[in-house]
């Protein structure tokens, strides 16, 4: 897959992770464990759907797709990974779109 043009200046890789990773870090301290699931499972329990109700992510401050699955600067889907109940990895594949090379963008 050809590199991808870069994002708008405006959307930086590791400013849209650590949107999401601080939704995440909420939803930890307020439910009590990471959210769990896919891309879009995950996303729709930082938007509400989850036992209190609590937005924890502004649907205004990240790019999702119409399945609602949350995007990276490039347009594809980011990676959540739960590495334990209190810590989760996510990851964009950055501009090649493939996971785990060097220009991954990750933040914990």
């Amino acid at each position: 897959m050809p590199p991808a043009e870069p994002p708008p200046a405006q959307r930086t890789p590791l400013a849209e992770l650590r949107v999401a990773g601080r939704a995440v870090r909420g939803f930890r301290a307020t439910i009590g464990g990471n959210p769990v699931g896919a891309n879009a499972e995950i996303v729709r329990a930082l938007l509400g759907a989850n036992p209190r109700g609590t937005r924890f992510l502004d649907p205004a401050a990240v790019s999702l797709s119409p399945e609602g699955e949350m995007l990276d600067a490039w347009g594809r889907p980011v990676f959540f990974h739960q590495i334990s109940s209190t810590l989760m990895e996510i990851r964009s594949a950055g501009p090649d779109g493939r996971m785990f090379t060097a220009d991954d963008v990750v933040t914990p």
